[in-house]
């Protein structure tokens, strides 16, 4: 490509790099929120924007049709274990549109002769539904590539390109015959520490209970337990990832629409949930537990929620997640100690939380 050309791109970029910037901090952070409500672990999680001098370094040797695959934003996040990457995958199909063309998701690496430890790469945009929001509107047209690496695809990423020089004929086979060999024992690295984790969770679960009892009889004194906040709350439904899904599962047994809500309305409903519990005076970890496991209970959470469906019109325009279903059978159970309260909520949280279920706001 001719240097007018890459001097024209350059400019352009620069003119426009505010706004890639930002684009990329909103997208890293769309991202984290995604993946924590999904219950994922990860270790690092990071996006950028293309740095100028770097863009016009990688198009100079590029044809003007190539210009195309020249990604400007990237975020990139760092799982620990391979079966994470199957999960956020699923969250990328379901928050963004894919270009497949320039995607490669995991099962285009599943073929045996394939070279190195490759990682997961999607080219991404938002969806229509989040595109037409007022706070993303500007970004509709952005592109942004998301790669999704456990930490040992990373190592294989930042130590090859140093070792993977030009050299002679006989050498070049020698080092490809190696990275072959290292490629596939770091891939093996990650398998075995995936089953070792899986053992672990299971010789976990045959290691019996503390009784009920013992540790009160030791000590002299019991610190009471300490009101939760709204972080480690968050960890609960975090800490099990069969949780929310559990609950979601039930509110389409009990007959509500399926409902896929935005990160920020998620964030929302959780938020009611927090208040909703307070005022009923469901105040420690140990209490909401105690609350989910009597929701449990002979399906007596499934039942209420079927008759919470059957009760209203058969239009309303339900907006079920699980903590929203959380959230009314809080309301119904928990009526005696809320009935008295609303007045004193901020914001009249009782039925602003109630109507948004049911799409009135």
């Amino acid at each position: 490509m001719n240097k007018r050309r890459i001097d024209e791109i350059g400019i352009k970029y620069v003119e426009s790099l505010k706004l890639y910037e930002e684009y990329a901090t909103r997208i890293r952070n769309l991202i984290q929120d995604l993946v924590e409500l999904e219950g994922v672990e990860f270790y690092a999680i990071d996006g950028w924007a293309e740095k100028p001098a770097e863009l016009l370094r990688s198009i100079s040797e590029l044809e003007e049709e190539e210009l195309g695959g020249v990604d400007l934003v990237t975020v990139r996040i760092l799982l620990r274990f391979p079966e994470d990457v199957l999960r956020i995958e699923e969250v990328v199909k379901a928050e963004f549109e894919i270009d497949d063309s320039r995607s490669v998701p995991s099962s285009g690496l599943e073929d045996p002769y394939r070279f190195g430890y490759p990682a997961v790469v999607y080219i991404l945009s938002l969806s229509n539904s989040r595109a037409r929001l007022r706070e993303w509107a500007k970004y509709k047209d952005l592109t942004f590539r998301l790669e999704i690496r456990t930490m040992l695809q990373e190592a294989w990423a930042t130590i090859f390109p140093k070792v993977n020089q030009t050299v002679g004929t006989v050498s070049e086979k020698k080092l490809t015959r190696e990275l072959v060999l290292l490629a596939a024992l770091l891939e093996k690295a990650d398998q075995g520490f995936l089953s070792l984790r899986n053992e672990i969770k299971d010789e976990a679960l045959l290691i019996p209970p503390k009784q009920p009892g013992l540790q009160q009889e030791n000590s002299t004194a019991i610190e009471a337990e300490k009101l939760f906040t709204d972080e480690e709350l968050y960890n609960l439904f975090r800490g099990d990832s069969l949780l929310l899904g559990r609950w979601n599962a039930l509110t389409l047994e009990a007959g509500f629409p399926e409902f896929k809500p935005e990160a920020d309305y998620l964030r929302e409903s959780f938020a009611y949930l927090c208040k909703i519990l307070r005022a009923a005076n469901i105040n420690t970890i140990s209490e909401v537990k105690k609350f989910l496991a009597e929701m449990e209970e002979g399906d007596k959470g499934l039942r209420q929620l079927r008759s919470i469906h059957d009760t209203f019109d058969k239009n309303t325009k339900w907006r079920m997640d699980p903590f929203s279903a959380l959230f009314l059978l809080v309301l119904n159970f928990k009526w005696e100690d809320l009935k008295d309260k609303e007045e004193t909520l901020p914001g009249g949280a009782l039925k602003k939380g109630s109507d948004r279920i049911r799409g009135f706001d």
